[in-house]
């Protein structure tokens, strides 16, 4: 899919919003922004989406005027936001302030995209506060409060030669099931013979034994380190897309629309990982798809895959579906399927997004049986 620039991205955002009435909900906070009040006119969502990358709580302030933004670690204050401007200087700076008078309790934050060094200074020293998209920043009396960079994306393995699906299956499959199986058993759990299985077993070396009940992973732990440092991932093609609703709330409305169109969906990284064992806010929706839909026409824009909240994924692994469970999602009726554990865990691993190792490490505990 083509990428479109950020400012062409803002735009549809906005005109959706007006289009449709919809107001643009913080991830952090259950307060609307379309529907706070302040200086000059609603707030905007580039707001929003500063505040949510520092990990700031918004919610309403003592008037139509203010919010509460509470800093993560920091103490809550109230806000008076003002219009977003494109750069912040001294001339800006001082015809804003000219003749105001806003209440005690109200504090002015400026909000631009850039902001002179002076301006920064000035902040530093306590004289207002500001936000900043470039770099992202929030100064309040004199605090900086700056972005955690995000995790460096972990690179799945090279793929040597051709795929070993049914072994990385097995593996998946082990984990999943703490008794011992039969080998036919796990054949027709992962549509496979016997024959293969056994294969696969023997190139697990002591990873796997069999007790004289069946096969079974003695330390699960090793195992899935084993397989997640030779897991190349299900590959296949991705589609970035963004839409305006939470990503939980994308992810039931895509699986509703490939129902109609007879594509079989599975739902993995943060949203799945939400479902099994929740820790982080889901911020992408991933669903793993038969073959390519076109959301285009459903209230999706297609954006570059580091620009969406939702990737549509056409694997290659050929043994996704056999381990999926169903779960309930949404408000509908009916069920969606999830992807096995492991490769919600893969997922999450490989998507680079913050607190995305932690999540992925209350995964790992739900797959070798601990419990936090």
């Amino acid at each position: 899919m083509g990428a479109i620039s950020p400012e062409s991205l803002r735009g549809r955002r906005q005109r959706a919003d007006v289009i449709a009435g919809r107001c643009y909900a913080c991830p952090t906070s259950t307060v609307p922004c379309s529907g706070i009040k302040v200086v000059g006119g609603s707030m905007s969502v580039d707001a929003a989406e500063l505040l949510r990358e520092l990990d700031v709580h918004v919610a309403s302030g003592s008037t139509e005027a203010t919010l509460i933004l509470r800093p993560r670690g920091g103490t809550a204050f109230e806000a008076r936001i003002l219009p977003l401007v494109e750069h912040i200087d001294s001339h800006m700076v001082r015809s804003r302030l000219s003749g105001r008078r806003d209440s005690p309790a109200s504090t002015i934050l400026f909000l631009g995209a850039t902001a002179t060094r002076s301006i920064v200074e000035r902040a530093t020293s306590g004289e207002f506060d500001l936000l900043t998209q470039t770099p992202l920043r929030l100064i309040h009396d004199g605090r900086v409060l700056e972005a955690a960079p995000p995790p460096e994306p972990i690179a799945p393995p090279p793929l040597k030669g051709r795929p070993a699906w049914v072994r990385w299956a097995l593996a998946r499959h082990l984990l999943l099931n703490r008794t011992p199986t039969r080998q036919p058993d796990h054949a027709t759990a992962l549509g496979s013979s016997q024959q293969a299985i056994s294969q696969a077993a023997r190139a697990l070396g002591d990873l796997v034994v069999d007790d004289g009940h069946g096969l079974v992973a003695p330390d699960p732990g090793r195992l899935l380190e084993h397989w997640r440092g030779e897991y190349p991932g299900p590959g296949g093609q991705r589609f970035g897309w963004y839409a305006l609703n939470p990503v939980t709330e994308l992810a039931d409305q895509v699986v509703r629309l490939a129902e109609l169109l007879e594509v079989q969906t599975l739902i993995s990284g943060d949203v799945a990982a939400d479902h099994l064992a929740p820790w982080k806010l889901p911020t992408t929706a991933l669903v793993y798809v038969t073959e390519p839909i076109d959301l285009s026409g459903d209230g999706f824009v297609p954006v570059a895959l580091e620009e969406a909240n939702v990737v549509t994924s056409i694997p290659r692994d050929p043994t996704l579906w056999r381990l999926a469970s169903s779960v309930k999602t949404g408000d509908r009726e009916g069920t969606a399927l999830l992807a096995d554990p492991a490769i919600v865990y893969w997922d999450l691993l490989m998507s680079g997004t913050q607190d995305c190792e932690e999540a992925a490490a209350h995964l790992a505990d739900l797959l070798i049986g601990k419990r936090r």
